[in-house]
């Protein structure tokens, strides 16, 4: 990519972002247009997992829209993603209680990310600092179904693993992690209006 072509991405990217802050949430689709699949494949290779690699993709880019207001554009927008991406990866790996699979190419992307992001500029759970994406977020949870909201409320609020919820809602372990899929495709679709084909 030459340097004009990534001078330009890097201004359609502010431009969005500034959009997004300014109150067109609709833009946001933009970004997961943009970024989704190659967020996606970053994820797959750290977790070797498709479902799990589904789940941390939605948290990622619900993350990202709740926390859009703490982007610093001094640096790239899609160095700021990975670094969420990365951040649900290492919650996900200690959940789980298991370390991270090494890749030399993924080490050496994390490395150039670290770089350019140095950790205080995102909190590695991306906290909610402004009030009104905090509303859009809760006002979104609570419009879901009842079974969704529950299940989204005891996964990250309570914290609790996909067997707790399981024996807590007394459901079949697949079904809570089909719950928590749809749940949230269905927040994202909310906060963003982006559409994923929800089959429900």
């Amino acid at each position: 990519m030459s340097k004009s072509s990534v001078q330009s991405e890097v201004k359609d990217d502010a431009l969005l972002i500034s959009s997004i802050i300014a109150g067109n949430k609709s833009d946001f689709e933009h970004v997961w247009n943009k970024y989704n699949k190659q967020i996606y494949a970053y994820i797959l290779k750290m977790v070797r997992n498709i479902d799990d690699a589904d789940d941390i993709l939605q948290d990622t880019f619900i993350k990202a829209y709740s926390a859009i207001h703490t982007y610093n554009q001094s640096y790239p927008f899609p160095a700021w993603l990975y670094k969420i991406a990365s951040n649900t990866c290492i919650d996900y790996f200690r959940r789980k209680r298991i370390r991270p699979i090494a890749f030399g190419g993924i080490q050496q992307m994390q490395s150039s990310i670290q770089d350019l992001l140095p950790d205080t500029t995102i909190l590695a759970d991306v906290s909610l600092s402004n009030s009104e994406t905090k509303i859009q977020l809760y006002k979104a949870i609570d419009k879901l179904p009842e079974r969704y909201k529950e299940t989204i409320q005891l996964r990250h609020f309570e914290e609790l693993t996909y067997e707790e919820i399981a024996q807590k809602m007394n459901v079949p372990l697949g079904t809570v992690k089909i719950t928590l899929f749809r749940a949230r495709k269905m927040l994202l679709s909310q906060l963003s209006g982006i559409d994923m084909s929800l089959d429900l």
